[in-house]
């Protein structure tokens, strides 16, 4: 009798120890399937590292595979250092080549991480915006024309017609007379 009470509770242990394991594996399920609802909605990274620490807290005493939510959280706390790094270098003023090299490095190597990156991606694009702008500020002003005659021509035209009456602007100008030999 005393033999069959023990076999009897160690089914017994053995069935509630199997719901209770599914219970859980089901569990960590749902809250993984939360987290990537979070991820879907592009949630800030400080929110998807908060949710993977609570996931950790929850499971970490029971049997659960917890190994690719301590990879995700590894990843983003190495991508919120690196976020943090470039938003110093930009407050302390860093060249736009210097922060296009950053926001370069930081989306190749975070791509395939849960984070938002459309934001730093947007960035990157301005930033090189800003550089096309620049090149192509310098293209059009290779591409500018001067007119024939200079500057002093034109100031020495303006004072014959009494256009500028400032006497010293008039002094300038007659200045300007010594330097012909530059003109075209």
């Amino acid at each position: 009798m005393k033999r069959r009470i023990s076999i009897f509770l160690t089914f017994l242990f053995l069935f509630f120890f199997t719901v209770s394991f599914a219970l859980t594996e089901k569990d960590f399920k749902n809250s993984m399937n939360f987290y990537q609802k979070l991820v879907e909605k592009k949630v800030s990274v400080e929110e998807l590292i908060f949710t993977l620490q609570k996931i950790l807290q929850k499971y970490s005493d029971r049997e659960v595979n917890l190994t690719p939510v301590r990879e995700k959280l590894l990843t983003l706390r190495k991508f919120k250092i690196s976020r943090d790094f470039y938003e110093k270098l930009e407050a302390r003023g860093a060249s736009v080549d210097e922060r296009i090299a950053a926001l370069k490095r930081i989306l190749i190597k975070f791509r395939n991480t849960d984070a938002d990156l459309s934001k730093m991606e947007n960035r990157l694009k301005q930033l090189q915006g800003v550089t096309a702008g620049q090149e192509k500020g310098l293209e059009e002003f290779e591409e500018f024309e001067v007119e024939k005659g200079t500057a002093t021509s034109a100031i020495e035209r303006e004072v014959e017609e009494e256009e500028i009456g400032s006497s010293e602007i008039k002094e300038e100008a007659e200045d300007l007379e010594e330097f012909k030999e530059f003109k075209p």
